[in-house]
C-alpha cells in the first residue's frame, strides 16, 4: 500500500505541473499506519454514527472496504455514499496533501454510518509525515500569482491539535488557511 501511496501522491504533484517527487520530498519519510475498524449492526442507524465527520490529518490515506455500505464523503454541501467494490481501494486525500498543493487538492471530509443488519469491516492504512516534519506549500507550487494560502505546521503539533480538540464534524486544516 505504501508503493501505491507514493505512485498516487506523484501523480498529483505531476498533475500541478511540478516534480513527480514534490509532495513526496515536501512529506519526508512517509510513515504508515494501518487501521481495522468493525461496526456492528446497529438496530437504530439514524440514531448513532460509526465514524464523525473529520478529513484525516495525514498525507493520504487507503482504505478497504468489505461489501457493506457505510462511508460517506461530503461534497457540494451533501453527504454521499461510497459505493463498495471487491477488488477496489478507495483514495482519500488528506490535510497535509492539501497544505502541500496549496489548496489545489482538498482533504477529503468523510464520516461512517452504521448498518442496521450487517456489520461492516473496513482496512484503511494512513501515510503520513514524520511528527517533527515541517509542512507548507511546496515552494515548486507557490509564486507570485499563487501565494501561499496555509501557514506552516509542524506535523506532531498538527496531530496533537487534531487529538486536542476533536474533529469537531469539520476539516480542522481550515485553522491554516491564511
Amino acid at each position: 500500500m505504501k508503493v501505491l501511496a507514493q505512485k498516487l501522491l506523484a501523480l498529483i504533484s505531476e498533475s500541478l505541473g511540478a516534480q513527480s517527487s514534490c509532495i513526496e520530498e515536501t512529506v519526508g519519510e512517509i510513515y504508515q499506519n494501518i487501521t481495522v475498524s468493525y461496526y456492528p449492526p446497529c438496530p437504530q442507524p439514524e440514531l448513532t454514527l460509526g465514524l464523525q465527520a473529520h478529513s484525516d490529518m495525514g498525507a493520504i490515506t487507503l482504505l478497504i472496504q468489505d461489501d457493506v455500505e457505510g462511508l460517506q464523503v461530503y461534497k457540494d454541501g451533501d453527504w454521499m455514499t461510497v459505493k463498495p467494490l471487491s477488488d477496489a481501494v478507495v483514495v482519500l486525500l488528506a490535510d497535509q496533501t492539501e497544505i502541500i498543493t496549496n489548496g489545489a487538492y482538498k482533504s477529503a471530509q468523510h464520516q461512517a454510518i452504521t448498518n442496521a443488519h450487517r456489520a461492516r469491516l473496513s482496512v484503511a492504512t494512513f501515510h503520513d509525515p514524520a511528527k517533527t516534519r515541517k509542512i507548507s506549500p511546496a515552494a515548486q507550487l507557490i509564486g507570485e500569482s499563487s501565494p501561499p494560502r496555509y501557514r506552516e505546521v509542524v506535523y506532531g503539533d498538527y496531530v496533537t491539535s487534531w487529538y486536542t480538540k476533536g474533529p469537531e464534524g469539520k476539516r480542522n486544516v481550515d485553522a491554516l488557511l491564511m
